[in-house]
């Protein structure tokens, strides 16, 4: 969880706007804890919309994030996932139907 990998800032980064690409590669291990610990904070054990919480944790963010895309903290919620510190149901590419909370 120390960052985003190669392949995904990539992923990320193509197709970005000048300012959210900017955002995207000044972003460090410090910033992706920070992103991490939003998320992480606005979860409970019970489901919620990953939707909701990305445009909680979008909204709230640090001025230094403001400028990054929707797509990393989707990214971060799909990282969380595969680590374990969250679980998700449904289908991930739809944010509105798509549900996380907290890992057991």
């Amino acid at each position: 969880m120390s960052g985003l990998d190669k392949a995904a800032l990539a992923a990320l980064l193509d197709g970005a706007q000048d300012d959210a690409r900017q955002a995207i590669e000044r972003l460090g291990a410090q910033d992706v804890a920070v992103i991490d610990g939003a998320i992480l904070a606005a979860l409970t054990r019970d489901w919620k919309k990953a939707g909701f919480i990305t445009a909680g944790v979008m909204i709230a963010a640090p001025d230094a994030h403001e400028d990054l895309p929707e797509a990393v903290y989707v990214h971060r919620i799909g990282a969380l996932i595969e680590a374990g510190r969250i679980e998700g149901r449904g289908n991930a590419d739809d944010l509105k139907t798509f549900e996380i909370r907290l890992a057991g």
